[in-house]
């Protein structure tokens, strides 16, 4: 029987950033076990959306199978493109959570008699998924943004989602790894004590800044390496990427800068849809002042869903709607369900700036030599990666942008460009030996 690894949570290649993260993470293992085969999640309600998810990954080889603990919004098959649920929704997801609780928990049970009770409640694609579980040689968290919670009552439930592949791996005596993750903040007490419970049983736990490195010693008491976001080591395509932009309306001989925006509920806060208008409002704002500065615009839908939640063409379609025509004429609107993320970093490389939200756009433009600002959201990671870089003044939270805040780092950018860039490359430098060391430590564990 040759090697095989399960890297979840899920495959997702509508976020570019997420498929760099999968792909990366493959990598690391193709280059360790001579032989292996690839098991990868499959993403999506419905079959459209499932195969829109996985097309770019499965040409690569790699094998999929169902998710044996599913997204309430995937059981329910909710494929509606909205980015708030009403109530009536969340009541059904949270009696299919439920439903999922009590069986899964079965499953990871010492008992075999539950386990066989559990087992019966699955469809026969993912009793196909739980068999592959005791033939593994590893189950990998691919790198990312994974656990944090924000005190809100179903966080628990929220941990348990993303740790139970863990824990049925932790039950068959699977090796579980977790690379480079921002991990944190967790308020809810039980999740913050599930998750402590899971990652103190893992072989490897990694996070990608220090932010993260420092909330897991000093709250969880899990000791975990800093190693960059995987993100980093993505290559580009070699293909010649500006011909297909200037058939999109990029004109090379001016200044443009790329934005990517994102569709966010701003959970947790009260005001949450006046946060997400001034998002937007800022923005857009932003936009034409940089454009009468002389700047071109190109909004890059970076994530194309499958949810309404990661479709970023609604953030853009509303801020592109807010402009005036003559301003219109300044921007490029940029979707293409058939590139990957290797191409999407090619084409941040002729750019002379990113403004992006999602943030692996940013650590895609920062791979090309591209000066980037980033809009935080959701967890340690942009503030973290962008302290560990050396650039921590070119972050803004998204529930505090502002034009005139984007517009005073565009001009220290123009400023201290190559004081920028200068970091970035420092940066880089110490990636190549940084990962190096990741391997001799996966090594280490797996042989």
């Amino acid at each position: 029987m040759g090697n095989k690894i399960l890297v979840v949570p899920g495959n997702t290649d509508l976020n570019r950033g997420d498929q760099a993260l999968v792909w990366e993470s493959i990598r690391i293992f193709e280059e360790i076990f001579p032989d292996l085969e690839i098991y990868l999640y499959e993403s999506g309600a419905g079959e459209e959306e499932k195969k829109l998810q996985k097309a770019q990954t499965a040409n690569l080889g790699y094998n999929f199978t169902a998710r044996i603990l599913q997204h309430p919004r995937v059981k329910s098959n909710n494929t509606r493109k909205q980015i708030k649920y009403g109530k009536l929704v969340f009541l059904k997801w949270g009696f299919n959570a439920v439903f999922d609780l009590i069986f899964t928990v079965l499953l990871i049970s010492r008992f075999s008699l539950l386990n066989a009770i559990g087992k019966a409640s699955l469809t026969k694609e993912q009793k196909k998924s739980l068999e592959l579980f005791p033939e593994l040689s590893a189950l990998v968290v691919k790198g990312g943004g994974f656990l944090h919670s924000y005190g809100k009552i179903h966080d628990a439930y929220v941990m348990y989602y993303f740790l139970f592949d863990l824990m049925l791996a932790h039950k068959y005596k699977v090796k579980t790894l977790i690379l480079p993750n921002s991990i944190g903040p967790i308020k809810n007490r039980v999740a913050r004590w599930l998750v402590k419970r899971v990652l103190k049983k893992s072989n490897f736990v990694s996070a990608r800044e220090d932010v993260s490195k420092e909330f897991l010693k000093n709250e969880l008491n899990v000791d975990a390496p800093n190693i960059p976001d995987l993100a980093f080591f993505l290559e580009s395509d070699d293909r010649n990427m500006l011909s297909y932009l200037e058939s999109k309306g990029f004109d090379r001989t001016k200044n443009n800068i790329a934005i990517t925006l994102r569709p966010y509920r701003f959970d947790g806060y009260t005001n949450a849809d006046q946060l997400y208008r001034n998002y937007l409002n800022e923005i857009t704002l932003f936009i034409e002042t940089q454009i009468n500065r002389g700047y071109c615009i190109s909004l890059v839908a970076h994530t194309l869903g499958p949810s309404a939640h990661e479709d970023d063409r609604l953030a853009l379609k509303d801020v592109y709607n807010n402009l005036d025509e003559q301003i219109k004429a300044s921007v490029v609107y940029l979707e293409d369900f058939g590139l990957n993320c290797r191409q999407i970093q090619k084409l941040y490389s002729y750019y002379d700036l990113l403004v992006g939200t999602r943030f692996h756009s940013v650590i895609f433009a920062l791979n090309e030599k591209v000066p980037a600002i980033s809009i935080a959201y959701g967890g340690n990671k942009s503030y973290g990666i962008m302290k560990d870089i050396g650039v921590p003044e070119f972050v803004v939270g998204i529930d505090s942008v502002s034009s005139n805040r984007l517009n005073e780092m565009v001009f220290n950018l123009e400023e201290n460009r190559q004081n920028y860039l200068e970091k970035i490359v420092e940066y880089h430098l110490k990636l190549i030996q940084k990962r190096n060391k990741l391997m001799l430590r996966l090594e280490e564990i797996l042989k």
